[in-house]
């Protein structure tokens, strides 16, 4: 009889095991699937408005080009002049 218990044991432990790390695999699943419906749904408000799913934010095209002002690459003004413009669109 205690010979059956310990077996009892052993595979209620094993398939607790078995249920935690099917609850980690499923949240991970869950989550990659809301991460890709936000995506998902963006691109469906974009293409609402008219814009490009591909085209990029005014935001990420003025940090590209503080990148290129930093660099020496263009000037503050000519910075501040796009940076306007891109604001403008928005």
């Amino acid at each position: 009889m205690a010979q059956l218990d310990e077996e009892f044991s052993r595979r209620a432990e094993e398939l607790r095991k078995a249920a935690t790390e099917l609850t980690k695999e499923f949240r991970k699943i869950a989550s990659d699937f809301r991460d890709q419906t936000e995506v998902f749904t963006d691109d469906l408000r974009k293409r609402a408005r008219g814009a490009s799913p591909f085209e990029r934010s005014a935001i990420e095209k003025i940090r590209d080009l503080a990148v290129l002002r930093d660099d020496g690459i263009i000037t503050d003004e000519e910075f501040q002049q796009q940076k306007i413009r891109l604001l403008d669109q928005v």
